[in-house]
């Protein structure tokens, strides 16, 4: 557009407005110009100030906004609030003179002509559909429904990682409400109404008694080895050079020895009774024979 604003190529800058000519305000605009920027943000609190500090300095107050600016900032706040209250006394002091307190308690216009401009649509039951009431989004899950004696709700209560109810300190859910006693057991206990050991998951005492018992029983006692297989266990074990042995072997070799022991051992209990057995009866034809 040849009649736009001015586009400046040394500084690329287009300080005027191009769409000025469209009767658009400048926020409903991608880009109003480059002095837009000039009076957004904290520039003209900054203008304010330095106009401010000049009408302060021409009436004999020394300050200067960028040598002092917390002075200027001070002074600024003061003057502001001094003015308002300026304000507030002449037209209480104006109303009590004159009165007419009552007409400036107007109600909104809306009121006043019984017209608006905002569209509402409801439906037949009293619903708001569109307009400027929004409809309440509502959760799926029932809100504030209390049961079995209690309260307050699942989940209004929490400690060691788990949730309970508040008015009976109670983590089982969908349990009655035992109250004030409820509180006083777990202040006691310390842990009132924990949760059981197989929901936690952790076994219960008599499981692990049970399966320690059972681990020792699978192992064998040291004291019913036969006497070479103790001295086998109490000798450290000897160390197979590279190249000779497998592990494999040598554990074939201890499998072999402890059955070898452990069928020998009858046999030499065998052998002992039958020696004295013998020598009983040997005995027993002496004297015979002697009477």
């Amino acid at each position: 557009d040849p009649n736009s604003a001015y586009y400046d190529p040394k500084t690329r800058s287009m300080r005027d407005n191009p769409y000025k000519n469209s009767n658009k305000a400048s926020e409903e605009l991608s880009f109003a110009g480059d002095n837009f920027v000039r009076y957004t943000g904290d520039t003209q609190k900054i203008a304010d100030a330095q106009l401010f500090a000049w009408q302060a300095y021409e009436k004999g107050v020394d300050v200067h906004l960028q040598a002092e600016p917390t002075k200027a900032e001070l002074l600024n706040k003061e003057f502001l609030s001094k003015e308002e209250e300026f304000r507030h006394s002449m037209k209480d002091s104006i109303l009590e003179k004159y009165g007419g307190a009552e007409h400036l308690q107007m109600p909104p216009k809306e009121l006043v002509f019984a017209q608006t401009e905002e569209y509402v649509e409801y439906s037949r039951h009293g619903e708001v559909i569109r307009g400027a009431e929004k409809p309440v989004i509502r959760s799926k899950y029932e809100e504030h429904v209390l049961i079995n004696n209690h309260t307050s709700v699942w989940g209004s209560y929490w400690k060691d990682f788990q949730w309970g109810y508040k008015c009976c300190h109670s983590f089982i859910k969908n349990s009655y409400c035992t109250g004030a006693s409820g509180k006083e057991v777990q202040v006691v206990s310390g842990s009132a109404m924990l949760m059981p050991a197989k929901l936690m998951g952790a076994p219960p005492a008599d499981d692990a008694a049970h399966a320690e018992a059972k681990a020792q029983e699978e192992t064998p006692a040291v004291q019913d080895l036969p006497p070479t297989l103790k001295e086998q266990q109490d000798e450290s074990p000897p160390v197979v050079a590279a190249g000779t042995v497998s592990s494999e072997k040598a554990n074939k070799k201890k499998k072999k020895k402890y059955k070898k022991a452990r069928k020998e051992k009858p046999v030499k209990r065998e052998s002992s009774s039958s020696s004295d057995s013998e020598e009983s009866d040997a005995k027993a034809e002496r004297e015979r024979k002697k009477r």
